[in-house]
């Protein structure tokens, strides 16, 4: 559902860690999912603020690792995630990341192993695990969409039609003929299975929104865990799981969807 600033700015003060995700749900009657999307934005963009500054002394990294500390343990120091961490020892010792991950199970045992398994089991927002999780959310809410629109008995071409056709800017739904929405006439429709914070939508307006519009005209944009009161776009429509008035299993399972363990 739509969202205050104040209450946005007291949920995203309130975040830290994972922990807090049931118990700020809880007092703020909102789902899971809204609460562990702000947090994973949060964290994202301490990320951004961090990283460089952090990659620069991968050399004391390496040396505080040799020195007995575990990868946990420097990545909190550091306030970055685990799994970023594990990327920037692997490198100063010289040792692929995508192929030390990938074949983890054929590694050697010893300390470096158990090391990176432990700081990517408890990263729930970097590590791979937490990426194939994101991705099963955006599955979820593409589904939902679908069969929502097929209700409406109309027709679309998906993001993999419009590839086969030839078009580079591909929204997730471009319908073959226009849908009316509160008064408004819209051509394509965008899922985000995220909440839509100023950050968020900003860069998507510049990334894909407004290359939509020009090609296709006006759009809806669902922002499934809900979005700022005071996001909009150009007369677009920006709706949540609240306006899809059914109910519906997989649109509960996705609100308490858990990218988390």
């Amino acid at each position: 559902m739509r969202m205050d600033v104040e209450t946005y700015n007291e949920i995203y003060a309130s975040l830290d860690d994972v922990d807090d995700v049931r118990r700020l749900a809880e007092q703020f009657s909102q789902p899971i999912g809204t609460i562990h999307s702000i947090l994973n934005q949060k964290v994202v963009t301490k990320v951004k603020k961090n990283f460089s500054r952090v990659k620069n002394k991968g050399p004391r990294h390496l040396k505080q690792w040799k020195k007995g500390k575990s990868i946990v343990s420097i990545a909190k120091k550091n306030d970055i995630p685990p799994t970023l961490m594990v990327s920037m020892l692997l490198k100063e010792m010289d040792i692929p990341k995508k192929g030390f991950i990938r074949n983890l199970d054929s590694q050697p045992e010893g300390r470096l192993k158990r090391e990176v398994i432990e700081a990517m089991d408890s990263d729930f927002f970097f590590s791979p695990r937490a990426h194939e999780l994101h991705a099963e959310k955006g599955e979820m809410g593409e589904y939902i969409l679908a069969e929502w629109i097929s209700e409406q008995e109309l027709t679309y071409r998906s993001e993999n039609d419009l590839r086969d056709e030839g078009f580079t800017k591909t929204p997730d739904f471009l319908l073959n003929e226009e849908l009316d929405v509160d008064g408004v006439k819209v051509s394509w429709i965008e899922s985000k299975a995220l909440f839509g914070d100023e950050k968020e939508h900003d860069y998507y307006i510049k990334k894909q929104f407004r290359e939509y519009e020009e090609l296709y005209g006006t759009g809806m944009i669902v922002y499934w865990y809900g979005y700022i009161d005071t996001v909009s776009y150009n007369g677009h429509v920006i709706k949540d799981y609240s306006f899809f008035d059914r109910d519906w299993d997989l649109i509960e399972e996705l609100l308490n969807f858990k990218t988390y363990w």
